[in-house]
């Protein structure tokens, strides 16, 4: 049963409205510019385990795509989660290609294209990082002590995994391609017969983890050290990228591409929601479309189908999920 479906991840709607928003002279534009690059290639890799995951049981297995669980200042952004009444596993997905060196000595893994040798941070590292967090999470909430395994999922055809090290017949074990998934899941089945959650506590859990989980903004934004100045307002053209459109007739005009965009400002507020927060008033949403008319902004804010609270003045607006737009696979 799938408890949260894998959309486009919120990390690259951060990226991309980062990209959107940060002038190309920027010291930090071309990084987060080939982050995004990454991601998306990682985001295809994800894609391509749904074909094996959709073989498992329904019943039994509750599934979570593109979880964001806060952890302090940062954040742990799983790429897949599954529960059952008997345990938990982290699924992360890496895409790379060429031949893939996992050295359990030195622990960082190693990857060779066309000649060329790139380094990477240890994957093991990340997702005992990630099984940390949810028995936090466990332990914090009252609930029993569910087994949280993990496993690195190698999803490029192309890539060649070899292990060095002591450790590396253990490693194996966490470590595999996107065909052994399932044989690799049927291990930790046969581990793990005893039931931990009854029924009530499977749901409960469920529930405490679509709950905790967040827009991972102020963890991007810390990271790559951008501050809210260095974002550019107006209302970009989504069909070109262009900012800012120009309000004409009521409608949204882009002067680069020469195209009228009626419903533009509703991108505009999601980047609104990417960038600053989950809500806003229409004075905040004023000043970043840059609208003078806060008539004007209020009947666009009340027609982009948001739940609000308050009156007048007052009144916040916020969306009932994020992404507020969910834009079209690439």
């Amino acid at each position: 049963m799938i408890i949260k479906p894998r959309f486009i991840p919120l990390i690259i709607l951060i990226l991309e409205a980062l990209v959107r928003r940060l002038r190309k002279n920027h010291p930090k534009w071309q990084l987060i510019s080939d982050e995004l690059a990454g991601r998306w290639a990682g985001y295809r890799g994800e894609q391509s385990i749904d074909f094996y995951l959709h073989s498992l049981p329904e019943k039994e297995y509750h599934i979570f795509h593109d979880l964001n669980l806060p952890d302090g200042e940062y954040n742990c952004q799983i790429d897949t989660f599954l529960t059952t009444t008997k345990s938990g596993i982290i699924i992360d997905v890496k895409n790379y290609k060429g031949k893939i060196l996992i050295d359990t000595d030195s622990e960082q893994l190693i990857q060779t294209v066309n000649g060329e040798e790139y380094t990477y941070p240890y994957p093991i590292f990340q997702v005992e990082r990630h099984q940390s967090v949810l028995n936090r999470v466990l332990t914090e909430h009252n609930l029993p002590p569910l087994p949280i395994e993990y496993l690195v999922v190698f999803s490029n055809p192309n890539a060649i995994l070899s292990f060095v090290g002591r450790n590396g017949l253990k490693v194996m074990q966490r470590i595999c391609k996107s065909p052994s998934i399932l044989h690799k899941m049927q291990l930790f089945e046969n581990f793990h017969k005893q039931e931990i959650f009854d029924p009530k506590d499977l749901r409960k859990f469920d529930k405490l983890l679509l709950k905790l989980n967040t827009v991972p903004t102020k963890p991007i934004l810390k990271r790559f050290d951008i501050l809210h100045g260095d974002l550019l307002p107006g209302v970009h053209c989504p069909i070109c990228l262009h900012l800012p459109m120009q309000r004409k007739n009521q409608n949204w005009y882009c002067s680069f591409c020469n195209t009228f965009v009626p419903n533009a400002h509703l991108y505009t507020i999601q980047d609104y929601f990417l960038l600053y927060g989950p809500s806003i008033t229409n004075q905040q949403f004023r000043e970043f479309a840059q609208i003078s008319s806060p008539d004007v902004s209020g009947r666009l804010l009340r027609s982009a189908n948001l739940n609000s609270s308050g009156t007048n003045k007052g009144r916040i607006y916020f969306p009932t999920e994020m992404p507020f737009i969910m834009p079209k696979n690439k």
